[in-house]
């Protein structure tokens, strides 16, 4: 008495082969190369509405009214983040340019007494020595 086996289950695939799950307001954002891009891609409320994707019809409108509720607050936090960004970045330049100074005496005397060590390290950073 033979009895017929099923066939052997096909292995899954994988994240690589399966692609990506994100929308497209996640991949604009992801795209997105400079801050005021991906600000004004994080503003959009389809991308917050997204967040809400996949789940069945009556949670995914109760997520959507959570989620609306939450929009006014995630807007203002968006739009502060620009003049935080734009602040943190000219800080940032200026102490770049501070310590570039209070340590160039320090570079020039490396660079002036082991100009072999500084030209591997220019090499090894992709700057030009001397």
């Amino acid at each position: 008495m033979s009895t017929a086996e099923p066939p052997r289950p096909q292995r899954g695939t994988t994240a690589e082969e399966r692609g990506s799950d994100a929308n497209e307001h996640e991949r604009a954002l992801g795209a997105a190369t400079t801050w005021p891009q991906r600000l004004r891609a994080a503003a959009h409320p389809k991308l917050l509405l997204g967040q809400a994707d996949g789940y069945p019809p009556g949670i995914k409108q109760f997520l959507w009214f959570c989620l609306l509720i939450l929009y006014p607050g995630w807007l203002v936090l968006v739009l502060l983040a620009w003049p935080a960004y734009l602040v943190a970045s000219v800080v940032g330049k200026v102490g770049e340019a501070f310590l570039t100074l209070l340590f160039w005496p320090v570079r020039r005397h490396h660079f002036k007494n082991h100009p072999e060590e500084y030209a591997a390290w220019s090499e090894k950073h992709g700057r030009k020595a001397g």
